[in-house]
């Protein structure tokens, strides 16, 4: 299964993932050489959320028209020119300006470098690698910030972007010779594609996807002052916390294609009724050093489960239903993520400045309960669907 192209897809979608959060790890740095307010650099983080969710859709609805070789190359291409922006950025307004164009650029990408999982690996093992994709991007999610943070101990956060662009024009060499050349079916043109949104079972589907990722973003946006001010940890071991956060996050990740074979969307309401749970509970251990550990690591086990049996099931239905969205149906999981982390990052802010750190934990587990609901009605769907297939099936048979 991992032969250099899924190698290369994971790579793209860990750069990729990593580009979006190395920010939040010098924030501070970032705001005393551009000489502007770390509030004002936050808006790097929220605007690059708020363009990507809204951009992955709809830039990828309109850019899967093209060859999807050249288009991916193209991207990639300009992927590496917005880091370089970043890297040499002489003030606050070059710099939003280039996060908001890579924020555009990196949706489209890991959309359609989705696309690419039948055509890179045996049709057994697609789950497997549409898992690993996100598992580049996710596990760059936890890395990139203590990344970033090791960075600024001995050189300019320049220096994190740099990173990032030797990475990328690698990256891009291999693509031009490794990358599949075959193109797409025939696609629609955006509005007939984007009548894959109007489809009530993906409405629910994305609906879930977001309420989990904001249930999961209302305590991690908070983890460090969590880690820090509440369990008593120490600040030169904040790094390795986020190291052991990334561990779990990787299990998540690696147990992602195996919830898809349990049952993938029919079961993923379980998921998010045990996400609840202890997003409840962390509003109570998280004085407790031992239990608020064993809580936060069930926590990121739970984090990203969902991403295998979604991103199959936009797909499924994509074919099934709607042919010539397949791009776009390849867009929802990350941009619809997107939109969680938005929603659960200012959420958890509203919460803490009005009920304390303690109370993001019940402010996630709302939002999970919200989740399970939701999935669970899908899921009865889907079930009730499979049993009118099958004896529709049956009466075909016995005619």
């Amino acid at each position: 299964m991992f032969n250099i192209r899924v190698i290369m897809l994971i790579m793209l979608s860990f750069v990729l993932g990593t580009c979006e959060y190395v920010v939040i790890g010098i924030l501070p740095n970032i705001a005393e050489d551009l000489n502007v307010s770390i509030t004002q650099t936050g808006l790097l983080i929220s605007a690059f959320a708020i363009v990507y969710s809204v951009g992955a859709p709809l830039i990828t609805a309109y850019l899967s028209r093209f060859p999807r070789y050249r288009t991916v190359l193209s991207l990639m291409f300009l992927f590496t020119l917005g880091n370089v922006a970043c890297m040499l950025a002489p003030n606050y307004p070059v710099m939003l300006a280039s996060r908001i164009f890579l924020a555009a650029v990196s949706s489209a990408l890991i959309s359609m470098s989705m696309t690419f999982a039948p055509d890179v690996a045996p049709r057994k093992y697609t789950s497997s690698v549409i898992s690993w994709i996100f598992a580049g991007f996710n596990i760059a999610s936890v890395f990139g910030v203590p990344f970033s943070m090791f960075i600024v101990q001995f050189a300019s956060w320049r220096v994190a972007f740099a990173f990032i662009v030797v990475v990328s024009i690698l990256l891009l060499l291999l693509m031009v010779k490794f990358l599949p050349t075959k193109n797409l079916p025939p696609t629609n043109n955006i509005m007939e594609q984007l009548v894959l949104l109007k489809d009530r079972r993906i409405i629910m589907a994305v609906s879930a996807m977001i309420l989990s990722g904001s249930s999961a973003y209302c305590f991690y946006t908070y983890l460090s002052p969590i880690l820090l001010d509440k369990m008593g940890l120490s600040s030169n071991l904040l790094t390795l916390a986020f190291v052991i956060f990334g561990v779990a996050a990787m299990i998540s990740n690696l147990l992602s294609p195996m919830l898809n074979y349990w049952g993938g969307m029919r079961i993923l309401w379980m998921i998010f009724a045990g996400q609840a749970i202890f997003s409840i509970l962390l509003a109570f251990t998280m004085e407790s050093f031992i239990l608020g550990s064993v809580v936060i690591c069930c926590l990121g086990v739970l984090m990203y489960l969902l991403n295998t049996p979604t991103q199959m099931y936009y797909l499924q239905v994509s074919k099934k239903f709607y042919p010539g969205t397949l791009a776009l149906a390849g867009s929802l999981t990350s941009s619809s993520y997107n939109v969680g982390i938005a929603v659960g990052s200012f959420a958890g802010s509203l919460s803490v400045d009005l009920a304390g750190l303690n109370s993001v934990g019940i402010t996630g587990g709302v939002f999970a309960i919200l989740a399970t609901i939701i999935s669970y009605l899908l899921a009865s769907r889907i079930k009730r669907e499979y049993k009118e297939v099958i004896a529709r099936a049956m009466r075909m048979l016995n005619k």
